[in-house]
């Protein structure tokens, strides 16, 4: 099964408030770091170019990254249910993969905060972007928030799983095309069973 990362299993508004707050007080773009924490989700880099011109997107994601690294990993926070629900994973002999856009050694050293150890993570990765790595899987199951994951799981095959704890509304999530809407990770375990029991 596939997880998605940020406001699925973990919660990285802090860090990246404090990393996107330092990076502004550098540059004096006009970055809404609130619209930013308002809408995790998409790679830094298209958040970024809301407010940077082309050229100067690149270096401010690369030095947004040094200061993620440096004041934001460390608040990272589980999602609630969001441990639990890996671990129903594993109690049933499944595998779990990470698809995020986060780059990647963040997305690591995150999943290490909360002591969350998949057997494989995939960054950098967004919307349609994550198919290859859930079909070079064979994903059953992608479980995401974002209406953009549930575009990853039809391209790459998986029955796409949401929660509302992101961005997205359910009837958000549900409009996008979901075939499943929890309320949060907390519904999984209980999903995954109900799941196993209708699925041969």
């Amino acid at each position: 099964m596939g997880f998605d990362l940020d406001m699925t299993l973990i919660d990285p508004r802090d860090g990246i408030a404090s990393a996107m707050t330092a990076l502004e007080s550098e540059i004096d773009a006009g970055i809404d770091v609130q619209w930013v924490i308002d809408n995790v989700g998409p790679r830094v880099e298209t958040v970024l170019a809301r407010w940077l011109p082309a050229d100067d997107v690149e270096p401010a994601a690369v030095r947004y990254r040094e200061l993620f690294e440096a004041v934001g990993v460390a608040t990272t926070k589980a999602m609630p249910g969001a441990v639990d629900a890996v671990e129903a994973v594993r109690s049933v002999g499944g595998k779990v993969i990470v698809v995020t856009a986060k780059y990647e050694p963040h997305a690591w050293a995150s999943l290490r905060v909360i002591h969350v150890s998949p057997d494989a993570v995939f960054g950098w990765r967004f919307g349609p972007g994550k198919a290859d790595a859930l079909l070079a899987h064979g994903t059953d199951v992608y479980v995401g928030d974002h209406p953009g994951d549930v575009l990853a799981a039809r391209a790459g095959d998986a029955l796409a799983v949401t929660v509302a704890t992101g961005p997205a509304s359910p009837d958000q999530l549900a409009g996008a095309g979901a075939d499943v809407v929890l309320h949060s990770l907390e519904d999984f375990p209980a999903w995954l069973e109900q799941y196993r029991r209708s699925t041969p």
